[in-house]
């Protein structure tokens, strides 16, 4: 028995060595990552400032240091977020940096902070608040464009990714700059409220405030998305930008200076096992509405038909239709394939443009009003366990102070008409309010919906 005993027992003591030394090859691997990757990543300062409401209106106090009641504070704030180089004009002599649309937007003044200690001050190019990417440039001084050039950051293929797969966050959170997280990719295609098309990678790579617009890397050190939210209160659950539609967005602000996304008119919605069986399909997205006068209309898409395709590629989920038909782009002639009737057609459709909703204007007026309404989609509807109604929009958020406030406006409400007229998508709330406004009404009649009972209460109209 003893003559076993040294062959076994050298065996075991090669494993222990052969595994002792696979764990220090994966720590060289990882620390190597690390500090090839880190010097491409920035750090971000930012000044904003905001009106806020005079808290003393209303009082004694209203007129205390010459500050009449109705007039607005202006108070400063100081951000901070992370950012990433990712390319270098030598003809523009500038120096591009991704980061979060959030982190920048409405900035008064940036100031952009490079690993060799250098702070140069940024200017925003473009923003995209539906993907929440923003493009910001620095100019080249202080031998910066030496240094960017060398730490220019690879972008890698988010289309690739898998659930399972490692992946390291760098940022500045909470001020703490250069700290790395290791985690893995928890899942994909998630949707978060108000940025539809995007479908954000999900990590368990802890994700605090500062980290945000900082890159999320693979084991190749590459950049594979851009960190941009996290939920309050949870553990475990960040949420970034894939690389490829931040590059996307990114292209299309270089380009035009701004993000280009087509257009279809459809209200969509998932097809759930129980659909699925009855329509007799593994996958595709149900069209519930067709919006009058839209691309899809003018195509002929009918409500009940099942998307399965756009330009040949599947469509598995809404997001994936959404993201076929923004990138395509305004004008852009598309083949839409859908399953009607149990039969398989494919119709072509010449997209419009997103910008026909007034996206950009829906911005100005949400904050001049202090009002936040989104879409009453069925997705939303099960999510808020919403009372049914046959149409409306959902009153998503109400700014203290604002005309809403006053109005009497709560989140969780649902408008369903403006002077009488139905209210079907946000685009007609906002479009009705616009014509009230050019029109000088001094206010408009707006019937809401509040869990069982229904009432009416008057939104002041702001002319300027």
């Amino acid at each position: 028995m003893k003559r076993y005993f040294y062959p076994v027992f050298l065996a075991l003591m090669l494993i222990n060595l052969s595994f002792a030394s696979l764990l220090e090859q994966i720590e060289k691997e990882r620390v190597s990552i690390v500090q090839s990757v880190s010097p491409g990543v920035v750090t971000i300062f930012t000044v904003k400032e905001v009106k806020v409401p005079n808290p003393f209106a209303g009082t004694p106090f209203s007129d205390f240091f010459g500050f009449p009641g109705n007039r607005n504070f202006t108070q400063r704030i100081e951000g901070l977020g992370s950012g990433f180089i990712v390319k270098v004009d030598k003809d523009k002599k500038l120096v591009y940096i991704l980061t979060n649309n959030h982190v920048v937007e409405n900035a008064t003044n940036i100031k952009v902070q490079f690993k060799n200690r250098k702070v140069l001050n940024g200017k925003i190019v473009g923003t995209d608040k539906l993907s929440d990417v923003a493009v910001v440039s620095v100019k080249f001084k202080e031998g910066i464009e030496k240094f960017a050039e060398k730490h220019t950051l690879k972008l890698g293929n988010s289309d690739k990714l898998k659930p399972g797969m490692t992946v390291f966050a760098i940022g500045s959170p909470l001020g703490f700059k250069y700290t790395v997280t290791q985690g893995i990719i928890s899942a994909l295609n998630r949707e978060i409220e108000g940025h539809p098309g995007e479908g954000f990678i999900q990590t368990d790579a802890a994700i605090n405030p500062g980290n945000s617009g900082g890159p999320l890397i693979n084991v190749k050190g590459e950049v594979v998305g851009m960190n941009t939210a996290i939920i309050a209160g949870a553990q475990g659950l960040g949420f970034a930008v894939p690389i490829n539609q931040a590059k996307w967005v990114m292209d299309q602000i270089l380009k035009y200076g701004k993000v280009k996304r087509g257009k279809l008119g459809v209200v969509i919605q998932p097809l759930t096992p129980e659909l699925a069986k009855h329509f007799g399909l593994d996958y595709g997205v149900i069209i519930t509405q067709v919006q009058k006068g839209s691309p899809a209309e003018k195509a002929g898409l009918k409500s009940g038909d099942v998307i399965v395709a756009v330009n040949g590629h599947k469509v598995k989920t809404p997001n994936d239709l959404q993201k076929y038909i923004m990138r395509a782009g305004p004008g852009a002639k598309v083949d839409i394939t859908v399953y009607r009737d149990g039969k398989k057609i494919t119709v072509k459709a010449i997209l419009g443009s997103w910008e026909d909703e007034y996206i950009g204007d829906y911005e100005k007026l949400e904050e001049k009003y202090g009002l936040k309404v989104i879409d009453l989609s069925p997705a939303i509807r099960e999510k808020y366990q919403l009372p049914k109604v046959p149409y409306g929009v959902l009153v998503y958020g109400v700014k203290y102070g604002s005309v809403a406030d006053e109005a009497g406006l709560r989140s969780g409400d649902i408008i369903i008409s403006v002077n009488q007229k139905p209210v079907k998508t946000v685009s007609d709330f906002w479009k009705l309010i616009v014509k009230a406004e050019k029109r000088k009404a001094s206010d408009v009649l707006l019937k809401v919906r509040r869990g069982s009972s229904i009432f009416y209460t008057t939104l002041p109209i702001i002319n300027e």
